[in-house]
């Protein structure tokens, strides 16, 4: 399972117990899975970008034969 699902889920999970975001401690769980969510993001992107730069070094080194 990928970040962006785990987080997907964790997230459901929590709106399925339906927690009251307006107390002190939902809010800092809500403040908390939407950090979760936002770095499970922008960690996803990183990879993507980082299989994009290993396909390119791969055609220079293919180039480069």
């Amino acid at each position: 399972m990928k970040l962006t699902e785990k987080s997907a889920f964790i997230k459901g999970l929590a709106e399925g117990l339906a927690f009251d975001k307006e107390t002190k401690e939902g809010k800092i769980i809500a403040a908390l899975l939407d950090l979760v969510d936002e770095m499970a993001n922008e960690i996803a992107g990183i990879h993507q970008d980082i299989e994009e730069i290993d396909e390119d070094i791969e055609e220079i080194e293919e180039e480069k034969d």
